[in-house]
């Protein structure tokens, strides 16, 4: 399962634990997820067989987890979850919306175990106008959670009309993570905050195993999502969560193996030759 500084593996139930070991490296104590619920947000992410696809080309690459919105997890050949795990995201919001920060429950964590999710997701907005209501749906799937022995990964952001687009430093990733940690979550998501330094001073607030963002990607996503998960994992925590610097790659397994020899062979350097796979 993960393993933190400051995380006491007797806080997680049975089935929290059992289920938090198929979603990381069983050695390492690492995970590297790669978020696929971006549909919902912004429109299909490729051909009607997207999702089957990504799912096998990125279990073949090693990750350890993908997430997936209910529904589209059913398109999914239940074979590639035989060594990779699957989280199922409660969330949703659409860039169609007039409130861009909103996010509503759209399942239940029995609807995820009904079709073999190994944990669920939600996302949380901070500073958003909604936030109230995003953190009641957070302490209620947490509570519904802790009685199924279900793990929780709770996707902290600070988004809202008051605060603009200002990159999140280390002082408010710490709260935030303070937020996670209060209501019940087992694992946090948070951005990056921009260096190593400032990043371990985060881990080193939290309890829980942080998954940092890659964030939107930028040019030549391939070699920068190596270089970015390579400064990201030298601040110490326990997982990356790279969605569009995955899958909007060149050439997504290249990419995604890498940062898995990376997140579990740090000895292993990722070089760029290991982008030239076919």
């Amino acid at each position: 399962m993960f393993t933190s500084p400051n995380y006491a593996k007797s806080q997680s139930s049975g089935g929290k634990s059992i289920r938090l070991s198929r979603i990381s490296d069983y050695a390492t104590g690492r995970t590297l997820v790669v978020p696929l619920d971006h549909s919902v947000t912004v429109g299909p992410l490729g051909m009607a067989d997207h999702a089957n696809s990504l799912v096998h080309t990125l279990a073949q690459a090693g990750t350890n987890a993908v997430v997936l919105h209910r529904g589209r997890a059913k398109h999914v050949d239940p074979a590639h979850f035989a060594r990779m795990g699957l989280i199922v995201h409660l969330s949703a919001g659409t860039t169609r919306s007039m409130d861009l920060d909103s996010k509503v429950l759209v399942g239940g964590v029995e609807d995820a175990l009904r079709i073999g999710a190994d944990a669920v997701s939600v996302h949380v907005n901070i500073g958003s106008s909604t936030e109230r209501e995003q953190l009641q749906d957070f302490g209620r799937v947490s509570h519904e959670c802790e009685t199924l022995g279900v793990p929780l990964l709770a996707m902290m952001y600070a988004r809202g009309p008051l605060r603009g687009d200002l990159p999140s430093d280390a002082a408010e990733l710490k709260h935030l993570a303070a937020i996670a940690t209060d209501l019940g979550a087992d694992l946090v998501k948070l951005d990056y905050s921009g260096t190593p330094e400032s990043m371990r001073e985060v881990a080193e607030s939290c309890p829980l195993p942080i998954c940092v963002a890659g964030g939107p990607p930028l040019e030549d996503v391939d070699a920068h999502a190596l270089a970015l998960g390579a400064e990201i994992l030298s601040s110490g925590v326990a997982g990356l969560s790279f969605g569009r610097n995955v899958f909007e790659a060149r050439n997504p397994y290249a990419v995604a193996s890498a940062l898995a020899r990376m997140m579990h062979s740090p000895q292993e350097s990722a070089s760029r030759s290991e982008l030239e796979i076919a």
